[in-house]
């Protein structure tokens, strides 16, 4: 499953490599450090101050805070063309979360001293990162808007309706329950309830790591509370 949760998880957001020119893209990749983490490395930690411009490469990068109950909450999961890292430069603000490597991952970095002299020279990088951040925005919300409002059965519901759509695979959704519990930020024990009720409904049919769709139609309904 974590091969489909950046998508997921920034809800098809377009990343800020897709936004760009050739050119750009190319004075990009030649500025920055590209820097290789495994599975499980931390990259930065809450409240790290040094400034500047990350942006995924390959494998994924996990934001996670914790909780004072001493557990763990994934805030976002961001993928391949992705970037983070503006709040740093823009408004001087410390990381607001740990990031973790998700599988072995590189990311480049940019140093504020570089990125400076790249936007001074490229107000393209400027109007993407602006779009880039907006839709980002308008996803966070989303998912705040879904967390208050709606109960965990149908957040699960349109969990496994976004990697069916993301993985392209409508009948059978390939993925564990602990996987759910961690893209939810929820128990696993929470997650095999909602899952249970649903499959009680009818709507779905619970295998080993995998998850059948018997009514998209019901599954949907289900989704939207």
């Amino acid at each position: 499953i974590l091969k489909f949760m950046p998508d997921l998880l920034t809800l098809g957001d377009q990343p800020l490599l897709a936004l760009l020119s050739p050119a750009l893209l190319a004075r990009l990749e030649e500025m920055a450090t590209r820097v290789r983490y495994r599975d499980g490395v931390m990259i930065h930690g809450l409240g790290d101050d040094k400034p500047g411009l990350s942006i995924v490469r390959d494998g994924a990068v996990r934001f996670a805070k914790h909780t004072p109950e001493g557990g763990e909450v994934t805030v976002s999961i961001l993928g391949p063309g992705h970037s983070f890292g503006e709040a740093t430069l823009f408004a001087g603000m410390g990381r607001a979360y740990d990031a973790i490597a998700v599988g072995d991952t590189v990311v480049d970095q940019i140093s504020k001293a570089k990125f400076d002299r790249i936007l001074e020279a490229e107000p393209e990088l400027a109007r993407a990162l602006l779009a880039a951040t907006t839709r980002r925005l308008y996803s966070v919300l989303g998912f705040l808007d879904d967390l208050r409002t709606l109960p965990l059965e149908a957040r699960v519901a349109k969990l496994i309706i976004g990697i069916a759509d993301v993985a392209k695979t409508q009948g059978v959704v390939e993925c564990r329950q602990s996987d759910l519990a961690f893209t939810l930020g929820v128990s696993r024990v929470s997650v095999g309830k909602a899952l249970a009720r649903l499959q009680d409904k009818r709507v779905i049919r619970l295998g080993y790591s995998r998850i059948e769709i018997l009514s998209r139609a019901a599954l949907a309904k289900e989704a939207a509370g």
